[in-house]
C-alpha cells in the first residue's frame, strides 16, 4: 500500500481556523484513494524532524 506523510507544523499556535479539521479532511480524502496517511506533528521544543521524508508540510494559515 502507498502511504503519504504529513508534517502539521506548529498546531497547537496556528489552531486559529480550523485547521486540525482540514488536515482531517486531507487524511480522509487521502486514505479514501487507497493510501495511508500518516500525520506527524512539529512544535517549539520537539526535537527538529527530518523535512527530507514527507510528502507534505502543513503550517496552517495566517490571515
Amino acid at each position: 500500500m502507498k502511504e503519504l506523510k504529513i508534517l502539521y507544523l506548529y498546531p497547537d499556535m496556528l489552531e486559529l481556523y480550523g485547521d486540525y479539521g482540514n488536515i482531517q479532511v486531507l487524511k480522509y480524502r487521502i486514505e479514501s484513494r487507497g493510501y495511508t496517511c500518516i500525520i506527524d506533528t512539529y512544535s517549539i521544543g520537539d526535537l527538529p524532524p527530518d523535512f527530507n521524508s514527507y510528502d507534505i508540510v502543513f503550517a496552517g494559515r495566517r490571515c
